[in-house]
């Protein structure tokens, strides 16, 4: 079984968290980085691998921000849920050993099961969190994931969470929007759908609006996974609108609070 990777990075909110590997033995990376905001983001990472037979090895990898700024517990209940962690306690410390759980949970061999791939196959869980921006007391996050356990392909997701750090909330759609069921969101996002090979493979006759978004100032981005409006071939879709295009839509308070254009 190779070793366990454990990485700590220490950054402000946008940073990059690079993979090391190394033959034999455990490493610890930290870097800091001090900056006028004080807005400091940590990173937690477990990987490791284990052959369980002749063709078959199993691996994992998950990472997740730590925000020691962030001691709202509702926020933060609601930061870690996306990414199935739950814990009466948010610390670096913590954090490391529900990923150490996670990892030993996935890496353990079902003795009952007899199965071997007829040729070498690994079969992958991977997971991660990354920072989208954070502006005017808004934090946007991205939890990724992706694997592999046999059959014709693996799997890919993209979810995005808008959270409000002065109110201590997730944005959603109906909070944004005076009406978001209003059917005609079909065709403002069929309209704006500009990937004429994704458009081709919808599976869906009307498309809605979701919770997984990002947004700016000026414009917001839904986001839909493989299977959810298109075919899996499709991969993900990001369908942008201009805020100033349907400004009509929009809840004149979250125009104000947001400073939206």
């Amino acid at each position: 079984m190779k070793n366990l990777f454990t990485i700590l990075s220490f950054g402000i909110l946008l940073f990059s968290c690079n993979k090391k590997e190394t033959q034999e033995g455990s490493t610890t990376k930290s870097d800091s980085i001090q900056t006028k905001n004080e807005f400091v983001v940590d990173s937690i990472r477990v990987q490791d691998s284990l052959q369980v037979g002749k063709t078959l090895t199993l691996s994992f990898e998950k990472q997740v921000l730590v925000f020691p700024n962030i001691t709202n517990k509702t926020i933060l209940d609601s930061i870690y849920k996306p990414a199935n962690i739950e814990a009466q306690d948010y610390s670096k410390k913590s954090l490391a050993t529900i990923l150490e759980k996670f990892k030993n949970e996935s890496l353990k061999k079902d003795e009952s099961q007899d199965y071997t791939p007829e040729y070498k196959q690994t079969w992958d869980e991977t997971s991660a969190m990354k920072v989208i921006s954070h502006q005017n007391d808004v934090l946007t996050l991205l939890y990724s994931g992706s694997g592999y356990s046999g059959g014709a392909h693996g799997y890919y997701f993209e979810a995005y969470k808008a959270f409000d750090l002065k109110n201590n909330k997730v944005i959603s759609q109906a909070d944004i929007f005076k009406n978001p069921a209003d059917a005609n969101w079909d065709k403002i996002l069929k309209d704006h759908f500009e990937q004429p090979e994704q458009k081709e493979m919808l599976l869906v006759d009307k498309i809605e609006l979701n919770n997984n978004f990002f947004f700016d100032q000026d414009k917001i981005t839904f986001v839909y996974n493989q299977y959810e409006i298109t075919a899996y071939a499709a991969g993900v879709v990001y369908i942008t609108l201009n805020f100033k295009d349907i400004k009509d839509q929009l809840k004149p308070e979250f125009v104000s609070q947001y400073k939206i254009k």
